[in-house]
């Protein structure tokens, strides 16, 4: 990754995790070069998934999915969502968070 890619990550998370405390939800940005790849979001409530936060033109859905679910794994979390970018608007209110069919249902089971 090259230092431009790897400032645009960072700036994307601290914008995610900035955005998470206005809503009243405590988190941190987790450290890159861990042993075991958590996610790029810590929040402090257990039952929240692991988070992975991406800012790319092209989106690779399937492979985010699949890296976020073994970040929950290795999180200990029960699931994972990715949080990325929308074109156009630096809100991350508005970005997506994509996430699989179960993990939907999961989250919404635990309200």
């Amino acid at each position: 990754m090259t230092n431009r890619n790897k400032a645009k990550g960072s700036l994307a998370e601290r914008q995610v995790t900035r955005f998470l405390a206005e809503c009243g939800v405590r988190s941190a940005r987790i450290p890159a070069g861990s042993t075991l790849d958590e996610g790029d979001i810590f929040v402090a409530n257990l039952d929240w998934p692991a988070i992975q936060v991406k800012d790319h033109a092209r989106l690779d859905l399937a492979g985010w999915i699949r890296d976020v679910t073994s970040q929950a794994k290795n999180a200990g979390r029960r699931n994972g969502v990715v949080w990325h970018k929308k074109r156009g608007t630096t809100n991350p209110g508005e970005w997506y968070v994509t996430m699989t069919g179960q993990t939907f249902v999961e989250l919404l089971e635990g309200l």
